[in-house]
């Protein structure tokens, strides 16, 4: 079974391409007034179920409501149990899951596979900060007060209807190594399967509509997870009185899901005043074209845009450290033998930027060029000048077609 893992800029879904949007900040608590975090990286007041049945935050646009023990008094059961949101810090990876149990979660649901806080960037990049609060979500089927995942917005002119833009959510520790492995409740998954979210926006006169993500998904031979902050589109909800969301799995059982329900949410965005939202596009992602000439010890890649944009990339040698992000305004030359990885994505007007992609590939002497990208191998390269006969080695303006092990090949333009 192999893994795919979202890198962290496939989940550019970047909030500063909008127009005019109120972001919920976690650092401006209205109820609680003060937020304290527990050695686990959980409130400490999760399971108060006098004070703290809703959860408020905001700022001189509105304030955001968040449902948390939403049953209200005696709802945590003595302190034993909790639904709805609840804020958690520290980006916890750990698994603690033990052979046919789950007992090791009960008290460490405080994790998020991003590894913290979601942060977007200037570049409209989004990162994972541990020092930065997110919010843990456990979502209950068994809820009688109203959906345990609740989120509603109230502006300062006191109007409760709002238009909601995305949120950026990622896994759960909890339900991801479930999904990838088993715990006291879940089956590993197989080919098929998904935990999906749903988030259902309900408007003033009752009716719904609702958008999905999957959050874990197993096809083609792969487990595919969402471990990055991953932009949720909800524009499409239209203009509501609240937002809730709900959860399903193919691995169910006579009470329910077996998945364990939690997600992590964070910089809920509704639309504000003056300002029409920009159109969710993506900009499309831009393409390699990397290649090397015969007899010069470089490699060199080109990363062409798919449409008018601003492409960003960086780099990475030997699996050490990333390259600060940068603008790409040329061709890249690598001499150094050893392994590269060249990450990049685009970013046009009036559209959010597009996924992330990645190329790798070794320069040695020694053993030629090894292309890592897509599992290939350079099987054989062959010349040929402008007029189309083949020469023995590049010389001049030369056409470069390399042919690989599995019968591909690549043309590139080379001037020696």
């Amino acid at each position: 079974m192999k893994k795919l893992f979202t890198l962290a800029t496939c989940a550019m879904l970047a909030s500063a391409a909008w127009a005019d949007v109120i972001t919920l900040d976690m650092n401006n608590p209205l109820n609680p007034s003060t937020i304290e975090y527990g050695d686990n990286g959980v409130w400490t007041q999760c399971y108060n179920d006098v004070d703290y049945t809703w959860l408020e935050f905001g700022n001189e646009k509105g304030t955001f409501m968040l449902s948390h023990l939403i049953d209200g008094e005696g709802a945590s059961w003595g302190g034993y149990y909790w639904d709805g949101f609840t804020p958690a810090i520290g980006g916890d990876q750990t698994d603690y899951g033990q052979a046919g149990s789950s007992a090791g979660w009960t008290t460490m649901f405080g994790g998020c596979m991003a590894g913290g806080g979601c942060v977007i960037n200037a570049d409209g990049s989004v990162t994972a900060d541990p020092a930065e609060p997110y919010f843990v979500a456990y979502y209950s089927s068994w809820a009688y007060e109203g959906p345990s995942n609740q989120v509603m917005f109230v502006d300062n002119d006191g109007n409760t209807t709002f238009e909601p833009v995305g949120v950026y959510i990622c896994n759960h520790p909890w339900p991801y190594y479930g999904c990838e492995h088993g715990d006291g409740f879940g089956n590993s998954f197989a080919e098929g399967d998904y935990f999906e979210l749903i988030a259902h926006g309900v408007a003033a006169d009752g009716s719904e509509k609702t958008v999905s993500i999957n959050l874990v998904e197993f096809t083609d031979g792969e487990l595919i997870a969402l471990n990055d902050w991953t932009f949720f589109d909800l524009s499409e909800l239209g203009e509501v009185e609240s937002v809730y969301f709900t959860m399903n799995s193919t691995d169910v059982g006579p009470y329910g899901m077996n998945t364990a329900a939690y997600f992590c949410m964070d910089k809920f965005q509704v639309k504000g005043e003056g300002g029409d939202v920009t159109p969710t596009e993506l900009t499309g992602a831009p393409t390699f074209n990397g290649y090397t000439t015969d007899g010069i010890h470089a490699y060199f890649v080109e990363i062409l845009p798919t449409e008018p944009s601003t492409i960003y990339y960086r780099v990475q040698y030997q699996e050490g450290e990333f390259t600060d992000w940068a603008v790409y305004d040329g061709v890249l030359s690598f001499t150094g033998d050893g392994k590269y990885r060249v990450e990049a994505y685009a970013v046009a007007d009036g559209k959010l930027p597009s996924y992330d992609i990645a190329y790798e590939f070794v320069v040695s002497p020694a053993t030629g060029l090894v292309e890592l990208d897509a599992n290939k191998t350079v099987a054989g390269v062959r010349y040929f000048n402008m007029a189309g006969q083949e020469m023995q080695e590049a010389n001049g303006m030369t056409i470069v077609v390399t042919t690989y092990t599995d019968g591909t090949t690549s043309t590139a333009k080379v001037m020696k």
